[in-house]
């Protein structure tokens, strides 16, 4: 093994133990990304040898465009595949665009030979449009759990920041690429290793598949409601059948007036109005990431009809559903 003493970036790949190729599509998330490399970087570094490299492919190779606009040098995914011991797929806000049968086939491609593989983000949901993932767990972006589900209902999806499972690595994206990454590495240099890159990272712990995503953004009601934090993590898990609010504070320990004293005094809401918000933002969300015919989406989120799917979406968007396909993110 060549020892070095610069920044841990290998300049031939050729002196690596162990390469991790990174498939893009157009418009892929960089932070991922980026946050996945610098983990493997500095792991090099800290051990003074070149035990990492990494190389970043897409279909024909060639510049590729990040969502931000900023473009990153690639190699043809045809190459990568044979020198990769890991593939990890990196995706944007429509996944689906990129489910041509080419990729597909590449990715079964990559399963079929055994090469381990993995996603972040949205890139979970190629994997499972190739159909590779199985009966393993998987993870992906909060806000792209409903169109997964929704469209591969059969999927073992969780909402852990990350998933290990039987050689399939994923994560929500963001900086929870940092954690998957280091857990990666930690299988091969141990708990005190993932420990000091977690610390370079500024992280105070190494997260693990236990830590889950945050279904509601409000950090002050997490910290100052913890059972209106919990009846909103009810109300997220029961979009398609919504439960009454008496069953709500029942299962949270209080009574239905202290439930909506609560409401009101942290959201500003009702409980009724915040979760037919939550509703109807869920409907966007199937509206934007699947092709779900509308009537499908108001079933999934709980109305009973489409005209009253329609007027209530109406009155908090501005416009119908059918419209929304028009609108991006």
């Amino acid at each position: 093994m060549t020892t070095f003493n610069d920044t841990g970036v290998p300049s031939d790949l050729g002196l690596v133990d162990k390469r991790i190729g990174f498939y893009v599509t157009p418009d892929f998330s960089p932070v991922g990304l980026f946050c996945a490399v610098e983990v493997l970087r500095t792991a090099n570094r800290f051990m003074n040898t070149y035990s990492y490299g990494w190389e970043v492919c897409s279909p024909a190779g060639g510049m590729v465009a990040s969502v931000n606009g900023i473009p990153i040098m690639t190699t043809n995914s045809a190459d990568a595949h044979s020198r990769a011991d890991k593939m990890i797929i990196c995706s944007g806000f429509n996944p689906e665009e990129h489910c041509d049968a080419n990729t597909l086939s590449w990715v079964r491609n990559l399963s079929r030979r055994g090469k381990q593989i993995g996603a972040i983000s949205t890139g979970t949901y190629i994997l499972a449009a190739a159909g590779v993932i199985g009966g393993r767990n998987c993870t992906i972006h909060i806000d792209n759990a409903a169109s997964l589900r929704e469209n591969f209902p059969t999927i073992n999806l969780l909402d852990s920041v990350f998933e290990v499972d039987r050689g399939l690595l994923t994560c929500a994206g963001g900086t929870s690429a940092i954690d998957m990454m280091i857990h990666m590495v930690s299988t091969e240099h141990g708990e005190n290793f993932a420990s000091d890159l977690a610390h370079q990272f500024q992280q105070d712990r190494v997260r693990n598949s236990q830590d889950y995503q945050s279904k509601f953004k409000n950090a002050v009601i997490n910290a100052k409601a913890p059972r209106l934090a919990r009846a909103i993590e009810f109300m997220s898990d029961n979009l398609d059948l919504p439960l009454p609010v008496n069953q709500l504070a029942d299962k949270i320990g209080i009574s239905p007036r202290q439930l909506q004293r609560q409401f009101r005094k942290h959201t500003g809401r009702g409980p009724k109005e915040f979760y037919l918000n939550l509703r109807l933002h869920h409907g966007r969300l199937l509206l934007l990431q699947t092709q779900m015919p509308v009537v499908d989406v108001a079933v999934a989120s709980g109305f009973l009809s489409h005209a009253h799917f329609t007027k209530l979406y109406r009155q908090e968007f501005g416009y119908p559903p059918k419209l929304e396909r028009q609108h991006a993110f």
